[in-house]
């Protein structure tokens, strides 16, 4: 008889009193319920559903994060003005009001990412924050990379620095295979590899498949 390992996990009462209706109804108890979930993530290398991050209406966490990158053509006397100036706009912006088609989803690319993270146009930025602070902002892992890509190559922001700002990012903007941009931005952080290459990776590691590349330098 192999031996019994034991999971212990905690929930909220409410949540736990609907679980076990739920379960019961299918004929399955709670721990049959788990014991199923982790035998099918084992077997099939991946999660048994697409994990997706909640989006809370009005969050914008990521909003002007890298702001300090935002004008590299500026000296530093310059661009500590511009930066105060900034700064003194937002305590004198209003609170966010959505566009009149609220509740639409919206589609929104590398530019429109670029200038919310770092609000280096006032018109566009102001845009882009109301678009995405409405929750119906979605995204997909092209565009990711393009942002990643600008962000390093044209603003000079260190990889690490992109890795903890594209997490918060995730928080404010559905990102389609967010489970795997999350990883992969968290292998990039690490590591000296583009962008493109940690996506590859972490995908690998989700799916238990193997990477063939004539990349010399792969991870």
């Amino acid at each position: 008889m192999p031996k019994q390992a034991t999971i212990q996990i905690r929930i909220e009462n409410d949540l736990k009193k609907q679980a076990d209706e739920l379960f019961y109804a299918l004929g399955i108890t709670i721990s049959d319920a788990v014991r199923m979930f982790i035998a099918q993530a084992v077997n099939e290398r991946q999660m048994p559903f697409v994990p997706r991050l909640s989006v809370g209406k009005g969050k914008t966490n990521a909003f002007g994060k890298l702001r300090h990158y935002g004008k590299p053509e500026l000296t530093g006397t310059e661009r500590a003005e511009w930066l105060a100036k900034r700064e003194e706009k937002d305590k004198r912006t209003p609170p966010l009001i959505a566009d009149s088609n609220e509740g639409e989803t919206v589609i929104v690319d590398e530019t429109v990412l670029l200038r919310y993270l770092l609000d280096n146009d006032s018109r566009q930025s102001a845009k882009a924050r109301r678009i995405i602070g409405s929750g119906q902002a979605r995204t997909y892992p092209g565009s990711v990379v393009r942002t990643v890509r600008e962000l390093e190559e044209t603003y000079q922001v260190p990889r690490t620095l992109i890795g903890t700002v594209l997490e918060l990012l995730a928080n404010d903007v559905v990102i389609q295979d967010s489970e795997t941009i999350c990883l992969a931005v968290r292998i990039y952080a690490k590591s000296r590899q583009s962008f493109d290459a940690c996506l590859t990776a972490a995908r690998s590691t989700l799916t238990g498949f193997r990477v063939e590349t004539f990349n010399k330098n792969w991870l």
